[in-house]
């Protein structure tokens, strides 16, 4: 019994020197700044680079990495075959730093907390109804206002402790849909705080070149309904659309009253001038404005016309549109 034992070692003994046999060796060769780095082979720390080790033959999983910081390593994975009695040469290159388990949870707190974020900002502006519902411009990196600023959304403002409480004559032509008119550039930025406080979002008026990409909407007619004036494409002095809302005349009509250009935009062209942040020929003590109004006549509703007044001015035909850089 004991010399059938005693032969069973003998075995196990003989299977373990033939698994290394003749020496066979893994020379794991580093330089620069990837000495030092951790060798692990089949999941286990044999040493540092650069390293000679004795290994079995055959299949293995070579694992050379080395810490960069608490949150990334540099690394380096191969498989190879060591055959019998054989040095295997091994040249290590690490790669560029990757996350590692630390990283990688780090980051993905980070960005469930910035999901969270987000969605407090769009549930926030979701329960806001008295804010400028807003229109992304296709291949651009803005949003812009789907009508003008109504008076509704100006007196929102004025009720929450806004817009330093000016409220603005509505001329008797009512407040609700109507667009919010008489106010200067200086007013329009007492709301734009208003806004972007209540909503966790930056608001601005928009540039001169935004407000013509948006009102051209990818448009190259004279109007974007097209090269013709006609008739209830918009409201202006000699637009014939006074026929739709009966007996009035020469007033803003409520927001979004004639068809929408390409984008989705309403009363980009005439209704109300809005305001833009463009100074007037290099002058900013005079802002310019754009799109004409239902006082000026058609020749106004041309895309590229400008006007420039001083930023304190309040006038009856004059409102605003906000926009907004996307993220």
């Amino acid at each position: 019994m004991k010399s059938t034992y005693f032969l069973f070692l003998l075995v196990l003994a003989a299977l373990s020197a033939n698994a290394y046999a003749a020496g066979s060796t893994l020379s794991i060769v580093c330089k620069g700044d990837d000495v030092g780095a951790e060798v692990l082979v089949n999941g286990k720390f044999k040493g540092e680079c650069p390293l000679d080790i004795k290994v079995p033959i055959g299949a293995l999983k070579l694992k050379v990495h080395k810490k960069v910081d608490a949150f990334s390593d540099r690394i380096f994975e191969q498989e190879i075959r060591v055959g019998d009695g054989v040095v295997k040469r091994v040249e290590v290159l690490l790669g560029a730093p990757k996350l590692n388990a630390e990283g990688k949870r780090v980051k993905s707190e980070h960005l469930k907390t910035a999901k969270t974020e987000e969605k407090k900002v769009e549930d926030k502006l979701k329960a806001c109804t008295v804010c400028p519902e807003m229109v992304p411009i296709p291949g651009a990196d803005f949003e812009i206002g789907k009508y003008a600023v109504t008076f509704d959304e100006w007196d929102a403002c004025v009720a929450e402790g806004g817009c330093n409480g000016y409220k603005p004559l509505d001329e008797e032509w009512g407040r609700g849909k109507q667009p919010v008119v008489s106010v200067n550039w200086n007013d329009v930025q007492s709301y734009i705080e208003w806004l972007s406080h209540k909503t966790g979002k930056t608001y601005r008026l928009p540039s001169e070149h935004e407000w013509e990409i948006a009102t051209r909407a990818g448009t190259t007619t004279q109007y974007y309904w097209g090269d013709e004036l006609g008739s209830q494409n918009a409201n202006c002095h000699g637009c014939d659309s006074k026929s739709k809302f009966e007996k009035k005349k020469s007033v803003p009509m409520p927001v979004g009253s004639f068809k929408p250009n390409p984008y989705g935009l309403y009363d980009m062209l005439g209704n109300v001038w809005q305001w833009t942040d463009g100074c007037r020929e290099g002058d900013c003590a005079k802002l310019v404005l754009r799109g004409g109004s239902f006082e000026y006549g058609p020749e106004y509703l041309n895309v590229s016309y400008r006007e420039g007044i001083e930023a304190t001015e309040r006038i009856n035909n004059l409102g605003f549109r906000v926009a907004r850089t996307l993220p």
